[in-house]
């Protein structure tokens, strides 16, 4: 959620588009089914950081996880031990067991514009074997486009020779919310994985993994509803983005902790206005007063 794509326009209306999603909201409960010895359940859920455009539409076919079952998620690290397979330091030792476990899911298309604001779909909740977890992969069909405004749309081509991509996970980024029962978060970051280039549209998919069990909110409204404000939530070299529903409502999640400056920015002769010294301290959601622009 770092930047904005300058060159594309924002658009109005609502595509008659068949996709499959499911809303859900987090749970840090604990859970009371009873988990099989030797397997862990992990919940995956997907959220959109945004980008000025209609629709973006992603054909999911398969979702996979890599566990090394020769380390649990509870295990303590090596700190002096470089682990070639996870990319940095710890974790050890090198004798791991590495397997692929494919996730429960519904493939179909997902508009990930209907997941802003702090919306998350409930990618998949699955039993996997024991371990740490250390990769997800997902998979993409032929299906995969983008549209402009409401009724023009264009191929989205997957950059690379794959029609998968691998997504890094690191512990912090996994949260524990029972014995043998974790979550994920993915923010697909959307200004950052789209690249219109020579008339093509291509996705470089670029993901923030985060734990949003020990992550602060930022939420407001802006009014009216007609305004199609931008709100931008700043804090040092931290940028954080939102495009509000159409009732005005937008959240920031993943926030990292600092003192923010809030710029919304009207459109349609809309004057812009900024909020300052917002404090975020702690895992905890904050809400902001609602905000009025005027012409």
């Amino acid at each position: 959620m770092k930047t904005i794509s300058s060159w594309l326009t924002a658009a109005s209306g609502i595509i008659a588009v068949l996709f499959i999603f499911a809303c859900n909201k987090t749970s840090s409960s604990k859970s009371n089914s009873s988990i099989p010895a030797g397997q862990s359940k992990l919940s995956v859920y997907m959220m959109d950081g945004p980008i000025q455009m209609d629709s973006v539409l992603l054909d999911i076919t398969q979702v996979r996880v890599e566990v090394d079952t020769a380390t649990a998620e509870g295990a303590a690290d090596n700190p002096n031990q470089w682990d070639a397979n996870y990319c940095g330091w710890g974790r050890g030792p090198s004798n791991k067991s590495l397997i692929w476990d494919t996730l429960s899911i519904t493939p179909g298309i997902y508009n990930l514009l209907a997941l802003r604001n702090g919306t998350d779909t409930l990618l998949s909740s699955s039993l996997i074997t024991t371990g740490k977890i250390l990769k997800i992969e997902v998979t993409l069909g032929s299906s995969n486009k983008v549209y402009t405004d409401s009724t023009t749309s264009y191929p989205l081509v997957i950059f690379g020779p794959n029609n998968y991509f691998t997504i890094n996970v690191s512990r912090t980024n996994v949260a524990d919310i029972s014995n043998n029962e974790f979550q994920i978060w993915l923010d697909f970051n959307l200004s950052r994985s789209i690249i219109f280039w020579n008339s093509q549209f291509y996705l470089d998919p670029y993901f923030t993994v985060f734990n949003d069990v020990v992550m602060a909110k930022i939420q407001g409204t802006v009014l009216p509803f007609g305004a199609g404000a931008l709100v931008t939530a700043v804090s040092g070299a931290d940028t954080l983005y939102a495009i509000p529903f159409w009732t005005g409502q937008y959240q920031f999640r993943n926030v990292p902790a600092g003192t923010y400056s809030i710029s919304f920015t009207g459109a349609h002769g809309y004057s812009d206005t900024t909020i300052s010294s917002i404090v975020v301290d702690s895992a905890k959601t904050i809400d902001v007063p609602t905000i009025t622009l005027y012409k």
